[in-house]
């Protein structure tokens, strides 16, 4: 059943970090997940419960942590559509279903709860990358004020066929305090010259944001052609096309919850998908606007 259900299925997964139960995790013991690129509920089985239902595997040699990052700096994931080795299911190589959106976030219950760290409304994975990791590269800010320990990241994604994945590391935070965070930097980040928003703003105040040397202002908080632009150089003008990085200062327990109960048979909640990618309804802090491609829907 799972070599006949993969040729429709496959899809992509969590390379770096390493996931639980990864091919390329160097903790795994014994076979890897070969369900790993394929959405919840793929191939005739249930459900298997957030991180592809390998949260037992933590507090065991299999889930030490591997990645260290450090809170209210900027972090980087991949991923990636290879097929999973070290296994001796069958499993084809994924692709990117032409984007989709996703959500990154972070446990410090061992999976109880996950919160929002970025949001990527739309061309997440993005669109004309292909399978291979360094063509899906992404960052973001870890929360600032989150706890120092081991935690789980985790990383979900829904696409335009109304299917739902995620995948999970164990990775382990240094420089947290559990203090509220200070004002986010007007610094962009140096894979995506996208624009930053550098200033909160009353009702009245246009949003400001900067990107490489170009000083702009909105008049809401949407990147659209209304923006006014200033900038050092002409040959900065062309970036003005980079997707949005929207930032506020919300303390870790105060972000929402993951969005991870859509898209699989016993879900509460399903995409409109097809024509639309999701928008998700409570983003959290920081989000990245997709290329505009498709339009957005919440479910």
């Amino acid at each position: 059943l799972l070599a006949l259900a993969s040729v429709a299925h496959s899809h992509m997964h969590l390379f770096y970090p390493p996931t639980l139960k990864g091919d390329n995790n160097p903790h795994t013991q014994g076979s890897a997940d070969p369900l790993l690129n394929y959405p919840y509920g793929c191939c005739g089985k249930e459900a298997p419960g957030p991180c592809k239902g390998h949260l037992d595997l933590l507090d065991t040699d299999e889930g030490k942590p591997v990645a260290t990052w450090t809170a209210g700096e900027k972090a980087n994931f991949t991923l990636s559509g290879a097929a999973i080795t070290n296994t001796d299911a069958f499993n084809p190589v994924g692709g990117n279903h032409y984007g989709g959106s996703c959500q990154v976030g972070f446990s410090v219950d061992k999976g109880k709860t996950f919160k929002v760290a970025t949001t990527w409304q739309g061309n997440c994975p993005l669109r004309h990358g292909g399978e291979d990791p360094s063509t899906q590269s992404f960052d973001f800010t870890v929360p600032a004020d989150i706890p120092t320990g081991d935690v789980v990241f985790a990383w979900t994604w829904v696409n335009r066929e109304k299917e739902f994945n995620m995948n999970c590391a164990s990775v382990s935070i240094v420089g947290g305090n559990g203090e509220t965070p200070a004002p986010p930097t007007t610094t962009t980040p140096a894979e995506s010259p996208a624009p930053t928003e550098t200033q909160y703003k009353s009702p009245n105040q246009p949003a400001q944001y900067t990107l490489e040397g170009c000083s702009c202002e909105c008049p809401s908080e949407q990147w659209t052609s209304a923006c006014s632009c200033q900038c050092e150089s002409p040959s900065a003008k062309p970036k003005l096309n980079a997707p949005v990085r929207r930032t506020e200062t919300v303390a870790f327990h105060s972000r929402p919850d993951m969005l991870l109960d859509i898209d699989f048979s016993t879900a509460s909640c399903h995409s409109e998908g097809t024509d639309s990618e999701l928008q998700f309804p409570n983003p959290g802090p920081e989000v990245v606007e997709g290329d505009g491609e498709y339009p957005l829907a919440e479910p």
